[in-house]
């Protein structure tokens, strides 16, 4: 190798290395080769520039310096010179020669004093110059740096131990403290390389050594704690290494096609219950669990030995447990042998506390030791039930004792089907974290209901929380409600067949396990009446209602269904679904108040708004003005609207001087945060929605439903919902609400401008998980045809969508819009040009197919 140019020895090298790695050769055989290779490259480089190297000498800092290249790491370089000033000329060429490698490097030059200084006041080159690896240069030099800093007055154990770890806190809080994230990185986020090396850099700094094998020796790691460690940064590392050589540079993002791409060519193979890619990144989070562990426990292990060394205050709590500062600790080392039920017992001290601070390495280690008393016997034994069933009622912590129960392997042993989705995700941009880690957002979020600070953007979840007779029924339901998942089959029965069994081992009553069970199985039920139906239907709301069946359900219901969706997707939660189901809520508790043998009647409710309107309408309009007004606006507009805001828009049309009036308002529920609502009233044409559509999506505007309806006089009156780029309503002064309507009237002045819409464009993960679109069409009994498309989204499908239909000569008669994580689910009622249903067989078949070709054809671009 020494004898090629350096640039065509290190991409030998490199291919080399890449061809070992895909036939699956170990990865610490791999990353050594590829420091060594490097090591060969860069002394040759050295040498040639410094052909006396007396006063100068080089080191490998950071991953290089740990020996831990990956094919698109920095090369991270330290020159160290007595005198730098005279070495100038040979340090330039030296650094530029790294340079054309075309590698990414990171270097210094100083003196060994000011590596002393450095590390002093720098706790980022204190710790780079920590695993610091001489290469090559003047020994003399080296020695005396070697001296300088192992001076125990730089950075001591305790100082260093707080600051590593603070600075690991506050990467963490990036990810809001969710070790799973639908592309983790696999570098900074939690449970990631850089919390292993946090872990060796304290270990190193304390004994000089962060080797597993030595750290089980002076006793930090168990055996089974330095497997864990050794195991999960062998599969981390190997991941890294991959993603590295698929993306071609340094990219630590375990992206959607980088993670289909590594499962794939590792032969992750697809089931019948999870694609390979699944089983692949279960993999990859049961990895990230244990080390998770192993990180904690040298955290736990260095505030117990170093920051309170030399302090111990016990304090008794009962026989079996008690603090040493403030850690709860078994009193014996027999405590979980004698005592099984203390396995659960401790959490549930825990829970009703606030003095303790988290759990003793050694009772950690005990409890761990101690799962295999946990079987059939031992579930069904009801002083254990009874401690379950007391941590759920518990005043404090309740999700950081089941966090810890999870961690331990507690919790999946003493609920064996939650253990089976412990790491389990779903390769979709709809759920970003996997199942466990989302069980445990969601009843974090069921507590978090309960404060004072929910009040005001949780106003009727908070109601809720505080109403339920049971709240522990609620947490229940949280923690079954997705159970069912990876199992094949659907998720929502198996998990309530589970929750059944549960509720019974657990001494429930009938009454009790039949509502837990219903909350299971209907835990998506009242967000898919919210975003698929028309909740201003009294019809709809009836319908609803005779399932829910109580007010008390209600409550339970509307609290899962909103701590679900904030827990499954932050972008889920906007103004618009808040409207909805807060809306739902509301007619639907009115309907049980009513009784359910006595259902609203529709055009008695449309008939009771148009009388209370009729009396704030302006002195100048006719009633023969109204009437014919109001037959165009249909009936769903007279559902959905106050009877302020109905006096405010035909007061408005009445008076509008232009054949095209376009106006703004919001939705009739203001509490959750509402939407905006666009009318236009203008007569009929073919263009009409493609072109509105087109126009809204040109200003990035969300449109979250859309209202069509054209009346006996020719005229059409729509309304579209649309929300900002935030996913809030936009305040009524938002200079853009003039400018959208400008442009609205001169391209509706100008339907030919659709065509010339431009197009936005479309983020990366939803090019990764595009899926082909399916296309569905019914018959309805009034002349039209239900067409249902589910696609992958993308900025401006909906106007895509539109284009295409108006190509086809489709009427458009109304629009349900349904976004859910990278896939759409909008649902159109339409007639073909004459005004008739399509007929079903050939013509519905062959609709179809047209329209899911162009769609996907269009999505591919």
């Amino acid at each position: 190798m020494s004898q090629l140019d350096p640039r065509e020895a290190l991409r030998q090298m490199h291919e080399t290395v890449a061809a070992a790695y895909w036939q699956d050769q170990p990865i610490e055989q791999l990353l050594r080769q590829m420091s060594d290779g490097t090591d060969e490259i860069i002394m040759q480089l050295f040498q040639q520039h410094f052909s006396d190297s007396r006063g100068v000498c080089l080191y490998a800092v950071g991953g290089y310096g740990r020996a831990e290249l990956h094919p698109g790491s920095d090369i991270d370089l330290l020159v160290v010179a007595e005198k730098p000033e005279h070495h100038k000329p040979q340090i330039e060429r030296f650094v530029q020669s790294v340079f054309d490698l075309n590698v990414e490097i990171g270097h210094s030059v100083r003196t060994p004093k000011a590596c002393l200084e450095e590390s002093k006041n720098d706790l980022t080159v204190a710790t780079a110059l920590l695993e610091r690896r001489f290469l090559i240069g003047d020994q003399a030099v080296s020695k005396k740096v070697e001296k300088l800093l192992l001076k125990k007055r730089l950075w001591p154990t305790r100082k260093f131990f707080e600051a590593k770890f603070n600075e690991q806190d506050q990467r963490h809080k990036t990810y809001d403290n969710i070790d799973y994230n639908l592309e983790p990185n696999i570098k900074t986020s939690p449970g990631g390389l850089r919390d292993i090396h946090t872990a060796q850099w304290v270990c190193l700094r304390e004994f000089g050594t962060h080797e597993p094998q030595q750290l089980v020796e002076l006793g930090v790691l168990t055996a089974d704690e330095a497997k864990w460690l050794t195991e999960g940064k062998q599969f981390i590392s190997w991941v890294r290494f991959g993603i590295h050589l698929l993306a071609g540079r340094k990219e630590d993002q375990l992206q959607f096609a980088l993670q289909r791409e590594l499962a794939e060519r590792h032969g992750f193979v697809d089931t019948e219950a999870q694609r390979g890619v699944e089983r692949f990144m279960h993999a990859y989070y049961r990895h990230i669990l244990a080390l998770t562990e192993v990180n904690d426990i040298v955290r736990q292990y260095f505030n117990e030995s170093v920051v309170f060394r030399g302090r111990r205050k016990i304090v008794e709590i009962n026989d079996r447990f008690e603090l040493h500062n403030n850690y709860i600790q078994a009193k014996t080392d027999s405590v979980f042998a004698d005592h099984p039920a203390a396995m659960l017992e401790i959490f549930v001290v825990m829970a009703n506390r606030t003095d303790i601070s988290g759990v003793r390495v050694n009772t950690i280690r005990q409890i761990r030791g101690s799962l295999h008393l946990i079987n059939d016997s031992f579930r069904n034994k009801p002083e254990h039930t009874r401690l379950f069933v007391d941590l759920l009622k518990a005043p404090y912590t309740l999700v950081s004792q089941l966090t810890r129960m999870r961690r331990y392997g507690l919790l999946g042993r003493y609920i064996p089907e939650f253990g089976r989705i412990v790491g389990q995700m779903q390769h979709d941009l709809f759920h970003v974290y996997t199942v466990d880690a989302h069980t445990m957002s969601v009843i974090r979020n069921m507590r978090r209901f309960r404060y004072r600070s929910a009040r005001e953007p949780y106003p009727i979840a908070y109601h809720c929380v505080h109403n339920v007779p049971k709240i522990e029924l609620l947490y229940i339901a949280g923690l079954f409600h997705d159970i069912g998942k990876g199992r094949g089959g659907d998720h929502s029965v198996l998990g309530a067949v589970d929750a059944t069994e549960f509720c019974q081992r657990h001494g429930l009553n009938a009454a009790d396990t039949e509502l837990v069970t219903w909350l299971v199985k209907k835990h998506l039920y009242m967000s898919a009446v919210s975003q698929r139906q028309d909740i201003y239907d009294p019809d709809v709301v009836h319908s609803f209602a005779s399932e829910v069946k109580s007010e008390m359900r209600l409550d339970y219901l509307y609290a899962l269904t909103v701590a679900d969706i904030n827990a499954t997707n932050p972008t889920l939660w906007n103004s618009w679904r808040a409207t909805l189901l807060q809306q739902l809520y509301m007619e639907t508790r009115k309907a049980l108040r009513r009784g359910l043998e006595s259902p609203a009647d529709k055009a008695a409710t449309i008939a009771a708004y148009q009388e209370r309107a009729q009396e704030k309408l302006d002195d100048g309009i006719t009633q023969t003005d109204v009437t014919a007004l109001w037959q165009d606006l249909g009936d769903d507009f007279f559902l959905r609207h106050s009877p302020g805001q109905i006096a405010a828009v035909t007061n408005a049309i009445a008076n509008n001087q232009s054949e095209i009036y376009i106006g703004s308002g919001t939705t009739r529920t203001e509490l959750a945060g509402g939407a905006t609502e666009i009318y236009i009233y203008t007569h009929d044409r073919p263009q009409l929605f493609a072109c509105t559509v087109g126009t809204l999506s040109q200003h990035s505007i969300n449109i979250v439903d859309a209202i069509i309806n054209t009346g006996p006089s020719g005229m059409c009156f729509d309304t579209y919902t649309v929300l900002n780029k935030d996913g809030n309503a936009f305040s009524s002064d938002d200079p853009i609400l003039e400018k959208i309507t400008r442009s609205l009237r001169d391209n509706l002045k100008h339907p030919e401008k659709r065509s010339a819409l431009s197009a936005r464009r479309i983020p990366r993960q939803l090019r990764e998980l595009h899926n082909p679109t399916e296309v569905q069409l019914t018959k309805n009994p009034d002349g039209t045809n239900t067409l249902t498309i589910i696609a992958s989204d993308r900025p401006g499908l909906l106007a895509v969508m539109a284009g295409i239909l108006l190509d086809l000569d489709i009427q458009i008669l109304s629009a349900k819009i349904t976004t859910l994580g990278e896939r759409v689910e909008d649902t159109f009622v339409i007639q073909d040009a004459n005004g008739d249903a399509i007929t079903m067989g050939q013509p519905a078949y062959e609709l179809t197919h047209s329209i899911r070709q162009r769609i996907d054809h269009t999505l591919a671009q």
